[in-house]
């Protein structure tokens, strides 16, 4: 289909996103919710390679009774409210303090991660977290504070049964969606490779 201009509602939602954000959004998100938004056919196909649910970008804003102190971290999926910031408060300190220095995730050590990596977030981005899909108790969430000089955020998957801990999932939405689309893939052409490509490992280079 022939590309369109966003439309100013669009336009309007992210100029709203990203001033209770208070900094840029990462462009590829703008990107991949504005291709959402032109086409549901292609939604849809995605949406089939996809094992998470994709949180539309309007579901940050209302409905969910936060301030804006909270920025992002909070969204309102049909009648569920899902404030991820929440995973990183109350006790997650002590666990943070208690896990050993080389699985802390920080913003001086993010990037000494590699795709696949068990580490544990610096509560400190608690409210810097956005929370974009969901999936049978575990969660994809995006560390705006901690983006790179192209402003693009690392992406980790998170969950009830994880204690604590995130798995690196890419230093930047295009890579996670790559994997996310690869894996599936991998099943269909090579079932026994399925687990080294959800961890980042070419499927043309291990053919």
């Amino acid at each position: 289909m022939e590309p369109n201009a966003p439309s100013a509602d669009f336009t309007t939602l992210l100029t709203r996103l990203q001033l209770r954000l208070g900094t840029p959004l990462p462009s590829s998100l703008i990107g991949f919710w504005e291709l959402r938004a032109r086409s549901p056919q292609w939604g849809t196909l995605f949406d089939t390679l996809m094992s998470p649910e994709i949180f539309a970008p309007s579901a940050y804003l209302d409905g969910h009774g936060y301030g804006p102190e909270y920025r992002l971290s909070v969204a309102r999926v049909d009648s569920s409210i899902r404030p991820v910031h929440e995973t990183l408060d109350y006790g997650y300190q002590a666990w943070f303090d208690g896990a050993a220095e080389a699985l802390r995730a920080t913003a001086a050590t993010w990037r000494s991660f590699e795709v696949g990596d068990s580490v544990m977030l610096d509560p400190a981005v608690a409210r810097s977290l956005i929370q974009i899909a969901s999936d049978h108790g575990e969660w994809v969430e995006l560390v705006s504070d901690w983006c790179d000089d192209t402003g693009e955020s690392p992406i980790f998957r998170a969950g009830d049964d994880h204690e604590g801990y995130v798995d690196l999932l890419g230093t930047s939405l295009p890579q996670w969606l790559g994997l996310e689309v690869d894996a599936p893939m991998a099943r269909l052409v090579a079932p026994d490779l399925v687990t080294a490509v959800a961890s980042g490992a070419s499927l043309l280079c291990s053919a």
